[in-house]
């Protein structure tokens, strides 16, 4: 914390990780309230990318905001007044894509999680200035993009566009197949799309080119299989 009056600086707390440190996935989820004296903090001490509340006095967390087996992605808005939190975060969903995007709201206190855009898909979302709607744009690699407003709730106002593929699927576009496989220790779920030739004959064997982009990062893309 630094004093613009003196200069002086002081050291409120610190994180250490034996890799890396990322404050969040496409933005930077820590958040200072200068109101309350207060700091959300994100920290992937759990092996999940999750929310903590700090007093920005003492440097103690006051307690996890955020908790599971799921990753908290993009903090897009905090509101102090409500002292509520908007959050992108990914596999939270059951039998869901874990890259699969959606939007969230949580209280400071880590309570009344509620899930915004429910629509299967991956979801972006744009919030209006005063935080009372946001556009909300889902699809799948399979299914094409359709757009809505809703508002803080999540209650749907308006559907405001879909889009229609017809004229790209008459010229021979087909979409990508997407898949999951086990891993070979049997532990883990790897999703994957598939592309295959716009003239593939059946029953004719094709070469395969097996395209992936693992890392150390928090952010990856699926792994791509070419026929």
């Amino acid at each position: 914390m630094a004093d613009c009056e003196t200069g002086e600086v002081s050291d409120i707390f610190q994180e250490i990780v034996d890799t890396q440190y990322e404050s969040g996935q496409g933005t930077i989820n820590w958040k200072y309230l200068s109101a309350t004296g207060e700091i959300i903090w994100y920290s992937e001490r759990s092996d999940w990318g999750h929310l903590y509340l700090y007093d920005a006095g003492s440097g103690a967390v006051k307690h996890q905001i955020t908790s599971g087996d799921y990753v908290v992605r993009q903090v897009l808005k905090v509101d102090q007044e409500n002292r509520l939190i908007y959050f992108i975060g990914s596999g939270k969903e059951d039998q869901v894509n874990p890259y699969y995007r959606y939007f969230y709201r949580v209280d400071f206190e880590g309570k009344d999680l509620r899930l915004l855009t429910p629509e299967l898909g991956d979801h972006s979302v744009s919030l209006s200035p005063d935080g009372r709607y946001f556009t909300d744009t889902y699809s799948q690699p399979d299914v094409p993009p359709v757009c809505e407003l809703r508002n803080a709730e999540g209650e749907l106002v308006q559907t405001l566009e879909k889009a229609d593929i017809t004229r790209l699927e008459a010229q021979g576009w087909k979409p990508p197949t997407p898949f999951a496989v086990k891993s070979a220790d049997e532990r883990w779920d790897l999703y994957g799309l598939l592309y295959t030739p716009t003239q593939a004959v059946p029953g004719k064997k094709y070469p395969v080119i097996v395209y992936i982009y693992p890392g150390p990062q928090g952010g990856s893309v699926l792994s791509l299989i070419h026929i």
